[in-house]
């Protein structure tokens, strides 16, 4: 039996990504994003939304452009740390010990330490609420060799991402379960 709990976020596990940008004074910046996910095939898309509060906010609204990273879950504390401080009043690279590299498609910090970074160009904003839904086309998808497998598949034991549960807890997914557009096919024909 289910019980109706309200207007509550239902979505579990949400992706854990962490958005670069440059600011106005060219400063790199990451936050840490739970609110994010891929949108589109065709251009490859990805959206992330931001509270219009947050120094990344104004960042990709005056750039254009901006990086999301897929942090592995050896970088959990960094991961928090960058998203619960100020890029205004911190250098969230530096105090984290994290390395920006500049894309080179792009005008975007890239995490370096992170197995998976994406340089993307905004395309559309949805103002929503207390967030902003940015949409960015995938311009350029930097993955660490150790991940890439036979035929371009990544290795997910080797990126190990987060999820994130909106109750405000991180878990690790990278145990396999079962192929997909696969194991569906089990019930076909019964």
């Amino acid at each position: 039996m289910k019980k109706n709990i309200g207007a509550k976020l239902g979505i579990y596990p949400t992706p854990i990504v962490v958005v670069g940008t440059y600011d106005k004074n060219d400063k790199p910046n990451i936050a840490t994003l739970a609110w994010t996910g891929i949108c589109c095939s065709e251009p490859p898309s990805v959206q992330v939304s931001v509270r219009k509060s947050r120094h990344t906010h104004a960042a990709i609204v005056e750039r254009k452009v901006f990086s999301v990273n897929i942090p592995s879950a050896r970088y959990l504390v960094e991961t928090d740390y960058v998203g619960i401080v100020s890029g205004k009043n911190v250098d969230k690279f530096q105090a984290a010990k994290l390395t920006p590299v500049r894309g080179e498609s792009l005008d975007v910090p890239l995490v370096a330490e992170f197995p998976i970074s994406m340089e993307c160009r905004l395309t559309h904003t949805l103002e929503l609420g207390s967030h902003d839904l940015f949409v960015g086309e995938i311009v350029s998808c930097w993955v660490i060799e150790e991940a890439l497998q036979e035929g371009g598949k990544l290795n997910p034991k080797k990126i190990d991402p987060l999820a994130f549960m909106p109750s405000g807890e991180y878990f690790g997914v990278s145990n396999f379960l079962d192929n997909s557009f696969s194991v569906g096919k089990k019930l076909m024909g019964k």
